[in-house]
């Protein structure tokens, strides 16, 4: 029975090898289960957030900003309006109802969630910003009105 030779170069080349060469192939072709984790889930609503008709139609650009804890579960809690100037235009209240839709991986810990609202467009960016997390998402104009028809 010929022995087993292996042979480097810019390959490796066996010969006679037919077992070593499929343990190789079993073992290579196992995917590693242990070192991959299942993504965590993240649900997050685009609520319409109404802004006046006098604000909509104003020369008014203006950005909203809030500050909250992600639980175990993944939901937003201990949400806090960061009271810049721009939160003046519109109510805490639909944004609050929104967030207690979202889902969001507990690893985020702790986020900063901004909203823009650009003149004679509307909504136009969303950004979810922490410790573990960078996203932002951009809105097409005609998305969404945003005008609440008084």
């Amino acid at each position: 029975m010929k022995g087993c030779k292996v042979q480097l170069g810019g390959y490796m080349k066996l010969n006679n090898c037919k077992y070593i060469s499929f343990v190789i192939v079993v073992f290579l072709g196992i995917p590693t289960f242990a070192n991959e984790q299942e993504p965590e889930e993240e649900i997050i609503e685009f609520c319409d957030f109404k802004v006046s008709k006098f604000f909509a139609q104003a020369y008014a650009s203006f950005g909203v900003a809030y500050t909250m804890e992600i639980d175990s579960n993944g939901s937003p809690i201990n949400i806090v309006s960061k009271k810049i100037t721009t939160n003046k235009y519109v109510s805490d209240e639909p944004f609050m109802e929104c967030f207690q839709k979202w889902k969001l991986p507990p690893s985020y810990e702790k986020v900063d969630v901004y909203f823009y609202w650009k003149h004679a467009v509307g909504w136009t960016t969303m950004s979810i910003t922490g410790k573990n997390v960078n996203r932002k998402w951009s809105f097409q104009q005609g998305w969404q009105t945003g005008i609440k028809r008084d």
